[in-house]
C-alpha cells in the first residue's frame, strides 16, 4: 500500500517537549530542534510559548561590512552560493541582506526576466 498524501502529524509527548525546552535553553536553534524531533519550527515555537518560555533575540549573521564585501564578490561574478560561504552564512540570508541593502541580484540561470 501507498504513503498517505498527507500523513498524520507527528504528536510530541510531554517527555519530548521537556527535553525540546532544555535542549532549547541550552542553545539549541529553533530550526535545529524541528529536525530533531522531525516537527515543524512553528511546532517547536508553539511548545515554547505555551511553556512561558522565553524566546532569543535573532541576531544579525552579517555586518554592513561583511555586505558590501559579498557585494564586491558577487559583482565580479561569483554566485550568491559562493559569496555566501566565504562569510559563512546561506545564500538566502545573502540574498535578504542584499534586498536590505538595495543590492540587485541576478536571476537564477534558467529562470526568465
Amino acid at each position: 500500500m501507498g504513503r498517505l498524501s498527507n500523513p498524520a502529524p507527528l504528536r510530541l509527548s510531554r517527555t519530548e517537549i521537556k527535553q525540546l525546552i532544555g535542549h532549547y535553553r541550552a542553545g539549541d536553534s529553533i530550526d535545529t530542534l524541528a529536525r530533531r524531533y522531525e516537527v515543524h519550527r512553528t511546532t517547536v515555537m508553539h511548545h515554547l510559548a505555551q511553556s512561558d518560555v522565553a524566546r532569543r533575540n535573532v541576531v544579525r549573521k552579517m555586518n554592513d561590512e561583511t555586505v558590501a564585501l559579498a557585494a564586491e564578490q558577487y559583482e565580479q561574478g561569483a554566485s550568491l552560493a559562493v559569496a555566501a560561504s566565504t562569510f559563512g552564512v546561506h545564500p538566502r540570508t545573502l540574498s535578504r541582506e542584499f534586498r536590505r541593502a538595495g543590492i540587485a541580484t541576478r536571476p537564477r540561470r534558467g529562470w526568465r526576466l
